[in-house]
């Protein structure tokens, strides 16, 4: 789901996030609207060659990448062509981050929840909506295992 294929035939969504689990969950989370192609960048250049090729809908920007920072990204991203008025959500776990005036329309505070972001997503791209019934009722089928829990006996004697 993140080739230009499926760029091409639905609306691409550019997300540039440099850690693979929070890559593979946001893709998971994008399997429940098949109307957005989720189009995966790992680093502010790539994020910059991937923009290049598509007119997203809507820019999903972590602030800490390996090449430099979400919010200098965005300024760059609004000079390519197709990128200048797309809302742009800041996706992070900082804390202290402020909204107002950094031109982002959003702040997506991590860890992200299902129907919070699927709400959201619904009204940044409203025609990428899916039917209520199938956003809620299809079951989450995580990509990655959850560690399993060993427990071990605590004897005493008395």
């Amino acid at each position: 789901m993140n080739g230009l294929s499926d760029a091409q035939s639905t609306q691409p969504v550019l997300y540039v996030e440099d850690h693979p689990i929070n890559a593979m969950l946001m893709s998971a989370m994008f399997e429940y609207r098949p109307s957005l192609s989720l189009v995966l960048a790992s680093s502010v250049a790539d994020a910059l060659l991937r923009a290049r090729e598509l007119n997203p809908v809507l820019l999903l920007l972590d602030l800490r990448l390996p090449d430099g920072d979400g919010r200098a990204l965005l300024p760059m991203l609004r000079h390519i062509p197709g990128c200048e008025s797309a809302p742009a959500v800041a996706v992070t776990a900082e804390a202290e981050f402020e909204l107002r005036g950094s031109g982002f329309t959003e702040l997506w505070s991590k860890p992200l929840d299902l129907h919070t972001m699927l709400r959201r997503l619904d009204a940044l791209t409203p025609s990428a909506q899916t039917p209520p019934d199938v956003a809620h009722e299809r079951p989450i089928d995580w990509p990655v295992e959850r560690p399993q829990r060993h427990t071990t006996a605590v004897h005493r004697r008395l």
